[in-house]
């Protein structure tokens, strides 16, 4: 019983203190507390992008001291003798289990070497011809225009130092674009000026554009193995994956004592 209030309180987002008041803790309902460690271990995978976004974070602790509260209230209700919560709660632990004993040999057992990229290029180049135009761009949204025009100005200068400190301050997304699929205004813009120009600010209903056109690509043309090295990785990975998944769980069935009585399946009656 003990093991599925646990689960129950992971499910939540639920944190059981130790006896006493944590020095650290970040927020309290009662005599539940949430601490730094807890965010931690529950939250490991966050990059520390998220981690050091404070707004992030205190969505976070504000999500937990609602669901604990919940959660309290819901106790008093006794909902954790709930027979079908606890065998929800016990599947959704060995989901967990499963999950991380797949994560673990998928870690230590699948590689993709350089050499399986370039053959998967070679074999399917012919399927990264591009169909209509593209251009690599690096891009960002504004809110204030004399902002936006700031960071314009100092793109055009080249100025390494500043540049450098505006990529720390903002997040430029660098990516590649379709013609005909970003709003008219940016398609014109990036498609009909020259390259490594930097275009904006242009106006859109999300905010001010700042772009700058890295490279531009006609239509026809094939994407070199560099643009498409991830995708690539990513077939090859997932492919993979299922392969020795497969492999792994056939192994288990042949040396496992298990049963499965169709007759029994095909005869009862599991809803009224």
């Amino acid at each position: 019983m003990k093991k599925n209030l646990f689960i129950v309180g992971i499910f939540i987002f639920s944190f059981c203190g130790k006896p006493g008041e944590p020095v650290d803790y970040l927020a309290r309902v009662n005599n539940e507390y949430l601490t730094p460690d807890y965010i931690k271990t529950v939250y490991s995978e966050i990059t520390a992008d998220y981690t050091n976004n404070s707004d992030y974070m205190k969505s976070i602790v504000s999500n937990w001291v609602k669901n604990e509260i919940l959660y309290q209230q819901a106790m008093k209700y006794r909902f954790d003798k709930d027979k079908s919560i606890q065998y929800k709660v016990e599947n959704y632990q060995k989901q967990l289990i499963i999950d991380a004993y797949i994560r673990l040999l998928l870690q230590t057992n699948i590689h993709v070497s350089e050499d399986e990229i370039r053959n998967f290029y070679i074999q399917n180049r012919s399927s990264y011809l591009r169909d209509v135009d593209e251009a690599k761009v690096s891009h960002l949204i504004i809110d204030d225009f004399d902002e936006a025009n700031r960071i314009k100005n100092i793109l055009r200068s080249r100025n390494r130092k500043d540049i450098d400190q505006l990529f720390s301050n903002y997040r430029f997304e660098t990516k590649v674009v379709r013609r005909g699929e970003s709003i008219k205004e940016l398609d014109k813009n990036i498609f009909e000026s020259p390259p490594r120009n930097i275009l904006g600010p242009i106006p859109s209903d999300y905010g001010y554009h700042i772009i700058e056109v890295i490279s531009r690509y006609k239509a026809r043309t094939i994407r070199s193995i560099d643009d498409v090295r991830n995708e690539i990785l990513d077939k090859i990975t997932q492919a993979k994956i299922q392969d020795y998944y497969n492999a792994n769980l056939d192994s288990l069935l042949s040396i496992t004592d298990y049963e499965i009585k169709h007759e029994n399946i095909n005869t009862r009656t599991f809803f009224p």
